[in-house]
């Protein structure tokens, strides 16, 4: 039976800029947007929390990923949802692309300031602790509406069936990310569809956003 197509709808996108496959995940969802009638809400979930092992203290400056995240955070808070993903976009083009330290604060600065942002935005992010706040509550509430595991995690606006995927190397265009949203706003409509999944072949290559 064929799915039909999408009507036009809202998804909620935890990410963490640090993963590869959540970084084509919102490239493909990016492309999806072209040829259905989809919005993105980006939301934040850290790896570092979710990996951090039992009795290791939190390190919000140095910690894995902290420094993008938070000025992901300040961005959003600044500049809406528009603002995070210009951000994240600019973020991941310097991790997954040209394979640029975004641990470096110098580095990170001049990737938000080549993206229409001041440099001094990562300077405030992390002088301010109430971007870690922002970036733990959009993880919890990841954790706790969706049971989340990692990241790309996918819901429909309202919902609190989320996905983890889909996961993928290349990323679709035209008609053929819009074929794969059809069949992922399919299965986030459905409660009890939990896990499909088989072993990925071949490495990842560099990839950058289109525009």
């Amino acid at each position: 039976m064929a799915i039909k197509e999408a009507a036009a709808t809202n998804i909620q996108f935890h990410t963490d800029p640090r993963c590869p496959f959540a970084w084509r995940t919102a490239l493909w969802a990016r492309e999806a947007r072209k040829v259905r009638p989809l919005t993105i809400t980006w939301r934040i979930f850290s790896l570092e929390v979710v990996n951090r092992k039992e009795g290791v203290e939190a390190d919000y400056v140095n910690g894995g990923g902290w420094p993008a995240l938070r000025t992901l955070a300040l961005a959003r808070r600044l500049h809406g949802n528009e603002g995070f993903e210009k951000l994240y976009v600019a973020i991941g083009n310097a991790i997954h692309g040209r394979k640029e330290d975004m641990q470096d604060l110098g580095n990170l600065a001049a990737v938000a300031q080549a993206a229409g942002f001041p440099s001094s935005i990562v300077e405030q992010a992390m002088a301010d602790d109430s971007t870690i706040q922002d970036v733990l509550k959009d993880h919890q509430e990841a954790l706790d509406r969706y049971q989340a595991i990692g990241v790309p995690t996918i819901a429909l606006d309202g919902s609190d069936i989320g996905f983890f995927g889909p996961v993928i190397v290349d990323v679709p265009q035209g008609e053929e990310a819009g074929e794969l949203w059809d069949y992922t706003a399919w299965s986030l409509t459905q409660p009890n569809l939990f896990e499909m999944k088989r072993t990925r072949l071949g490495g990842l290559k560099p990839v950058f956003a289109q525009d």
